[in-house]
């Protein structure tokens, strides 16, 4: 949601007072005035020591010490002047400068940053020159808020506009040509050089749609390309205008966490949607079998609460009597999502082979999104506690997406894309210049084209019904993950499409949602709809 305009008179006062036009040469008087007073004072200094100075004691190791001190702070001041006078030559230095000196003389800021625009060419961020120094602009608000992120002379950056910043900048110093051009930028006061421009992966009608979709709702869209890893589309919600940026914003005063980039950082308890990764280890395992889930549940100790299947509760709130699914296979079950089914798979398939295909997933450690040498734009690990066979209880919540579990609507993304592009695990991009990165394989393309035909069937014929698509075949696994202390589930969906040939992957997650059919699966089908009509996705 939009930030109010709240008032802050100390902050308003002090913008007004930089944005004056004397504001740079009272500045720089202001500053002149400080040096000379500081060597004043130096000078003062210097000769009190050296009134007050003893001779100087006579031996091997006093003058030792001396020559070593000497060199050191020789060393170091020579080390100080590389940054200062030759630092332009250092990319890594030049970032930093331009993220953390804030100072209106820092001739870092003489360079105005290049554009960051869409997959199509159309600007997400770009840069204005005004009466007060050149100012950054984001044409679309808060939609694409999260993922491009903010650069503010104040509250500093972050996203995109952070992760690539030496390149916005003025890309990389190569050549006498490159360097020359930095020169005369530096020396240029009013000129402004504006760097190169960086295309992302994302596409401004898709951000567009899955943001409104999630319309007065917390979640997140996610929506990358299988066969490139390239994030087509990446929304949280609430937002913030990067435009009107305000303290209060950053206070922890605000409704809501608009700052909280739920795509990447948000972790929740995935619920069903995780079965999907469960089955890939179970085939990995070779199971082919059959298990009995009874009406009942299923538990490991008569001292552990009983697992059971949702339809036990919808039964028992009808006042009807559940009766189990019976014996089903691995198929049924997905398409079912029978919690009691899984908690068996879980303890059969085992901790050490759940765990290797997490890693296989991407989700034990950290990832960038961006290459670059100050990329801040990144996937943190998901967050579970180590899984032993010596704990099955433990495993069975894991393996139905309870639990000690929390993960990110990226990581499911990513579940989901490795299954779509016959087991092989990629890595999203969002910088349309960096290669295609994989990792590692989450199962092998027999089992993935069998977990495929699986997640087909369970959108026509189990949870995922509301996916159902007369233009274009749908895949994909409902969740509906429960929160406690009384209040909603989170709803989930993912999948991908088409079936037979999959092009895009999807995670939704709408906070307390309820069931993952209720709320997640319309905002899929919607965003499906639209890849269709805009020609991303064919039949």
């Amino acid at each position: 949601m939009p930030m109010p305009d709240l008032p802050n008179p100390s902050l308003d006062a002090l913008e007004l007072l930089f944005a004056h036009p004397l504001w740079p040469r009272a500045g720089m008087v202001l500053r002149l005035l400080f040096h000379a007073g500081f060597a004043w004072l130096m000078f003062r200094f210097g000769r009190q020591i050296r009134r007050e100075a003893k001779p100087p004691a006579n031996g091997y190791w006093p003058n030792a010490l001396t020559l070593i001190g000497g060199v050191f702070f020789g060393v170091l001041a020579l080390r100080q002047a590389d940054w200062q006078l030759m630092g332009q030559r250092n990319e890594k230095f030049l970032a930093f400068m331009q993220r953390y000196d804030r100072r209106e003389f820092n001739p870092a800021h003489r360079f105005r940053a290049g554009r960051i625009t869409d997959r199509k060419g159309r600007t997400l961020a770009g840069s204005r020159v005004t009466e007060g120094g050149i100012r950054r602009v984001y044409p679309y608000g808060p939609v694409f808020s999260h993922v491009i992120g903010y650069n503010h002379p104040i509250y500093g950056m972050t996203g995109l506009e952070a992760a690539g910043r030496t390149r916005l900048m003025r890309g990389s110093l190569r050549t006498r040509g490159d360097l020359a051009h930095l020169g005369a930028a530096l020396l240029d006061r009013e000129g402004h050089t504006e760097g190169p421009a960086l295309t992302s992966t994302l596409d401004v009608d898709l951000q567009l749609t899955a943001h409104t979709l999630l319309e007065g709702r917390r979640g997140s869209v996610v929506l990358m390309d299988v066969r490139t890893g390239d994030l087509l589309a990446l929304v949280s919600r609430p937002e913030f205008d990067p435009n009107r940026l305000h303290p209060r914003l950053f206070s922890g005063q605000t409704e809501g966490s608009p700052l909280l980039n739920r795509s990447l950082a948000g972790l929740y308890p995935p619920g069903s949607v995780f079965k999907v990764l469960v089955a890939a280890a179970a085939l990995n395992g070779g199971f082919t079998g059959t298990l009995d889930t009874p009406a009942d549940g299923f538990t490991t100790a008569p001292a552990n609460p009983k697992i059971r299947d949702h339809d036990y509760y919808i039964a028992r709130q009808a006042g009807r009597e559940w009766r189990g699914h019976g014996r089903i296979g691995l198929a049924e079950a997905l398409a079912k999502s029978s919690n009691v089914f899984f908690a068996q798979l879980g303890i059969r398939t085992g901790a050490g082979a759940l765990t290797d295909a997490m890693d296989a997933a991407g989700m034990l450690s950290r990832f960038s999104i961006s290459e670059r040498p100050e990329a801040t734009l990144s996937q943190g690990p998901a967050r579970v506690t180590a899984l032993s066979d010596a704990r099955p209880y433990g495993i069975a919540q894991f393996s139905i997406g309870q639990g000690d579990l929390l993960v990110s609507p990226l990581h499911i993304a990513m579940i989901t894309a490795a299954v779509a592009r016959g087991g092989e695990t990629v890595f999203p991009r969002i910088d349309s210049a960096q290669p295609v990165r994989t990792g590692g394989r989450l199962c092998s393309e027999e089992h993935a084209a069998a977990l495929r035909w699986m997640l087909r069937r369970a959108v026509t014929e189990g949870t995922g019904r509301g996916a159902v698509m007369p233009e274009i075949s749908v895949a994909g696994k409902t969740g509906t993950a429960q929160t406690g202390a009384g209040r909603e589930s989170h709803s989930w969906f993912t999948g991908f499409a088409p079936s037979e040939d999959p092009r895009w992957a999807f995670a939704v997650i709408v906070e307390h949602g309820g069931y993952g059919s209720r709320a997640a699966v319309p905002v899929a089908r919607q965003l499906l709809q639209t890849g269709v009509a805009e020609g991303w996705l064919v039949p």
